[in-house]
């Protein structure tokens, strides 16, 4: 270890003030600075409908006077749908009522659903369908009891003839979300956050792209995950922009959204971006576009290059997680390609350091270590779930987040993977993501998946799954040879498949367990 290096550790900027209020005391406010502002906008038909800020606090007045009539303020709620107008009424309606949203992923299981029931008791169930148009009513009713279960497409009709009387005083530490994690570690648990925890970790997200109320967003990330239902949902109401409601990502209906709308801002994970620019129409639905966002897989630096030089449009980068619903981000005005390299600088309040996994010792600049982070957005722990809350957050309140990343001198973080992803090769210590950042720079790679291959030898040897551009052809030959130039030999893959796409989750994250079984 060079020990002339500054230590891997980035103290908090506080420029830019917290926000010390609730959700719904959020909304009233953007409600009364914007009333006649799109708030919301989704598609009817081949044509658009839209709700105003004023109309979208009326309804969530209306719908939370309807909860407190099936529930008291301080229940859980949980809401089992893919994303819909009536998903982001009950979670204002939850904020307003003094009640917790428990958000079910449309893509579990009666078991996985069973489990979350179980953990977070909720006094209702609002039931919708899934991605594919399912109803998942009968399923919930199973699950929980007809007297229990509500249809959240039929939830304009049940709140119609409600009158939106006093609501409960809700404080800023009161807890508003239950978001579950994806359980790749076991079952599934439930981060916990209060009103100033979510509707800060949202306010870092806006101030750090510089969005206000003239932007239109469309990122088509569930509501059920992090990203939706904070980041989005609450971030754009925090300045008043406009969010576009899909059910699922569909690259036909995306871009036709977004000259519909005219888009100033969207988001995906780069194999989305890829289609979109696939769209004959992208180019005039691109017009009114300031910026992409991207988080959740690295951004090939071809595809940022094509944005900027074709269409004027920024990339920007977040890191987070759902125990932490902010974390860093690349901003506006830097060097764009930083997004290739880097997932960007803590943002406010966010103090972080990279700790060695085993001694948690605070490594030097450039050295790889576990990140661990802490401030005001990180989530107050697993709901009901003390040991591992215990297990994740030490006792001088940094989060362990399990990502391994360095960090250099100008306070740039650059991830390498998931603690538990490290490819150990003979005793080295081989990080995916470098890797896979290599074998992007082929211009015949549309994407790739590194992952860990049992070997008798070496113990494990690197594997790689590999998916072409469009009409490329290349060998697993050729592909080594390319690596080989870049990186050192024991990371060079040595077993390759060639896929034709690869298996996505909800959030458009390649599934790696699936790639493994590939080997």
């Amino acid at each position: 270890m060079t020990q002339n290096l500054p230590l891997a550790h980035r103290l908090p900027d506080t420029s830019v003030p917290l926000l010390d209020t609730t959700v719904g005391e959020s909304l009233r406010m953007t409600a009364a600075r914007f009333p006649e502002r799109r708030a919301l906008v989704w598609p009817a038909g081949e044509d658009i409908a839209a709700m105003t800020y004023a109309e979208l606090l009326a309804q969530a007045e209306r719908t939370a006077a309807w909860l407190l009539e099936h529930a008291v303020s301080g229940d859980r709620v949980a809401i089992w749908s893919c994303n819909s107008v009536e998903w982001i009424l009950v979670e204002y309606g939850c904020a307003l009522a003094g009640m917790t949203v428990a958000s079910w992923n449309p893509a579990w299981t009666d078991f996985e659903c069973a489990h979350a029931r179980d953990l977070t008791a909720p006094a209702l169930l609002l039931a919708g369908s899934d991605t594919r148009g399912v109803s998942l009513q009968e399923r919930g009713t199973a699950i929980m009891g007809a007297h229990l279960v509500h249809p959240l497409d039929d939830l304009l009709d049940l709140v119609a003839s409600v009158e939106a009387g006093a609501l409960p005083d809700v404080m800023p530490a009161d807890l508003f979300l239950i978001q579950f994690t994806s359980g790749t570690t076991g079952k599934a648990k439930g981060a916990a956050m209060s009103h100033r925890t979510a509707l800060n970790g949202a306010w870092l997200r806006v101030v750090a792209a510089q969005a206000d109320e003239s932007d239109v967003w469309i990122n088509p990330v569930p509501l059920n995950h992090m990203g939706g239902a904070v980041s989005l949902v609450i971030g754009c109401m925090t300045v008043g922009a406009c969010y576009v409601v899909m059910t699922r990502f569909d690259p036909a209906q995306f871009v036709r959204l977004m000259g519909q709308c005219g888009a100033t801002r969207i988001g995906g994970v780069p194999t989305m971006i890829y289609a979109l620019l696939e769209q004959p129409e992208w180019a005039e639905a691109a017009r009114d576009l300031r910026a992409v966002g991207s988080g959740g897989a690295q951004v090939p630096r071809p595809l940022i290059e094509r944005l900027m030089q074709d269409y004027g449009v920024t990339v920007l980068v977040a890191f987070a997680q759902s125990e932490c619903p902010m974390i860093s981000a690349t901003l506006p005005g830097e060097d764009p390609l930083l997004a290739a390299e880097t997932v960007g600088r803590p943002v406010s309040h966010t103090e972080v350091k990279i700790c060695d996994p085993q001694t948690g010792a605070t490594l030097q600049v450039d050295e790889v270590g576990e990140i661990r982070v802490r401030g005001p957005v990180v989530m107050d722990g697993y709901f009901r779930m003390a040991e591992a809350t215990a297990a994740t957050i030490d006792a001088d309140g940094f989060l362990h987040t399990g990502d391994l990343a360095s960090l250099d001198a100008e306070g740039y973080i650059r991830i390498h993977g998931r603690a538990r992803d490290v490819i150990i090769r003979g005793g080295e210590n081989i990080y995916p993501a470098e890797v896979e950042d290599c074998l992007l720079t082929h211009p015949a790679v549309h994407a790739v998946a590194v992952v860990a291959v049992p070997d008798e030898r070496w113990g494990q040897v690197v594997g790689a799954a590999v998916q072409l551009c469009e009409g490329a052809s290349v060998t697993a030959g050729h592909l080594e040879a390319h690596a080989a130039e870049r990186i050192a030999h024991f990371k060079v893959p040595r077993r390759w498949q060639f896929v034709e796409s690869f298996p996505l989750t909800a959030s458009g994250k390649i599934r790696k367990v699936e790639v493994e079984g590939l080997f």
